[in-house]
């Protein structure tokens, strides 16, 4: 959190042509959110007074995609820079006596600790020039304008360099394309994100100019303006470069989605969860993993998933959106969604589970089961080669190979019950709405159509017909035609 007067400007209006889409550049997605939500993260974590949001190309979409309570949403008509679209936003900051950060919707690596550390930074120099942020009057005499954070790249190539004095102050920011062979060379360069004081920005704004090629406003013009004044923005270095890395094209993309996995996974390696392969492991922001879970390789985990100590993923699994508990063990290849397995259950290989189904305690649900909608009791076995839909079955049943609930008519669906303790012989068809009782037994090859009472035994077919020497009256049969 920031503790002094501050106003968040995210940039979001870009339509980012090198993507070649007809989706809106920041709602392109990074392990499962648009990029704008990790800038929108850690913007509100230092908890601005106000945050605004720059829309252009495709504003609709954008505004609906984006979760963010009390963001206001400012609408630039023409993409005509940075410089304009701070410009846009200028009248929601004209009398506010405090601080405006500003910050691209496309960098979604940085971080809110970071934005926190760059306003301490700030204190620091206000402080050194004699002002103090907790008391503005009289402020505007003094030459802090304001701050810009900054990296050294390994490749520097198509970022804006930065030009500063002994005293960190900026001199000038030189774009790639402007820049002398000895400019080139400097490894430091703009991040695109500062800390402007409210009045010195807007003062500045309304200076800009567009005398350029691409006749556009430019918001490191900004900083020429102000240092003309003798108003000087200094650059803060930060040691980590990725997290200023920006997201031009969908390669760019990639790696920042590489390095936003990497992070995730670093963190959970390092509080007691072990990657097999972990640079082939999928894990999102909302994934929450205890201690002494163990993943292998391939494995997805999305959504709001929570994993419970001592669990075991195998290769090839996905999960999302899903609760497992204490030492489960997910076999290769399974699906697991919207649902929840409790503990010391065993799910898979190939197994798929849906739609708010919830596996009880111990119980198996063996290769090739599909489980939608449905509740399975403790214990309870379903080991191959099944579907149970809309079904709600007690504790220790045992369902056989190729059993299916027949649970929809056409027009709806229908639930089946399944009793503690009943055994499914292989094959059954269950025709819901079907009741199963208490240590029931159904015949293995059954269509069972009528609620079958506890402890009895349902058998549904056909008298088994024996034909005597068929196989050779067949062949005769046949050698009469040829």
């Amino acid at each position: 959190m920031i503790d002094f007067p501050l106003v968040a400007v995210v940039l979001a209006a870009g339509k980012g042509t090198r993507f070649k889409s007809e989706k809106p550049k920041v709602l392109h997605t990074v392990l499962g959110k648009p990029m704008i939500w990790y800038t929108l993260y850690s913007v509100r974590w230092i908890k601005p007074q106000k945050t605004l949001i720059v829309v252009g190309h495709k504003k609709e979409e954008v505004i609906n995609a984006i979760d963010c309570d009390g963001c206001q949403f400012v609408y630039q008509e023409q993409q005509l820079g940075t410089g304009h679209a701070v410009y846009t936003a200028r009248e929601h900051f004209k009398d506010f006596d405090g601080y405006v950060l500003i910050v691209n919707g496309d960098t979604p690596l940085i971080r809110g600790e970071t934005l926190h550390n760059a306003g301490e930074f700030l204190k620091a120099l206000v402080r050194y020039e004699g002002a103090n942020l907790e008391n503005y009057r009289g402020y505007r005499n003094k030459s802090v304008a304001g701050i810009v954070i900054t990296a050294r790249l390994p490749s520097p190539y198509g970022y804006g360099r930065i030009i500063k004095d002994k005293d960190h102050r900026v001199v000038k920011i030189v774009e790639e394309k402007d820049a002398t062979p000895e400019e080139k060379q400097i490894n430091e360069v703009n991040s695109g994100i500062y800390i402007f004081y409210a009045p010195y920005l807007y003062q500045a704004l309304e200076k800009l100019e567009n005398n350029n090629a691409q006749k556009e406003y430019y918001l490191t013009d900004v900083i020429d303006i102000l240092r003309q004044e003798g108003k000087y923005t200094y650059a803060l270095e930060i040691p980590d470069y990725t997290e200023i890395l920006g997201v031009n094209d969908r390669l760019q993309l990639a790696g920042v989605e590489n390095i936003l996995k990497e992070r995730y996974i670093t963190f959970w390696a390092l509080n007691g969860t072990t990657f097999h392969n972990p640079q082939s492991i999928w894990i999102e922001f909302d994934v929450d993993l205890s201690k002494d879970v163990e993943i292998y390789q391939n494995v997805m985990l999305q959504g709001k998933t929570f994993i419970d100590e001592g669990t075991v993923i195998e290769a090839n699994c996905i999960i999302k959106n899903s609760k497992i508990g204490k030492n489960v063990r997910i076999l290769a290849n399974s699906y697991i969604e919207d649902s929840e397995i409790k503990d010391g259950a065993v799910v898979g290989p190939f197994a798929r589970i849906r739609n708010n189904a919830v596996i009880g305690e111990e119980a198996v649900i063996g290769n090739f089961v599909e489980i939608k909608n449905s509740i399975i009791g403790k214990r309870t076995n379903a080991r191959h080669l099944t579907y149970l839909g809309d079904a709600e079955i007690g504790e220790d049943v045992n369902i056989g190979a190729g059993t299916i609930t027949c649970n929809y008519d056409g027009f709806k669906k229908h639930k089946t019950i399944i009793k503690d303790r009943a055994f499914i012989g292989s094959d059954t068809m269950l025709v819901a709405p079907v009741v199963i009782g208490e240590e029931a037994i159904t015949g293995s090859g059954s269509v069972i159509t009528k609620d079958v009472p506890d402890k009895a035994l349902a058998i549904e077919r056909n008298q088994q017909k024996i034909i005597e020497n068929y196989a050779e009256k067949r062949k005769k049969k046949y050698e009469k035609k040829d």
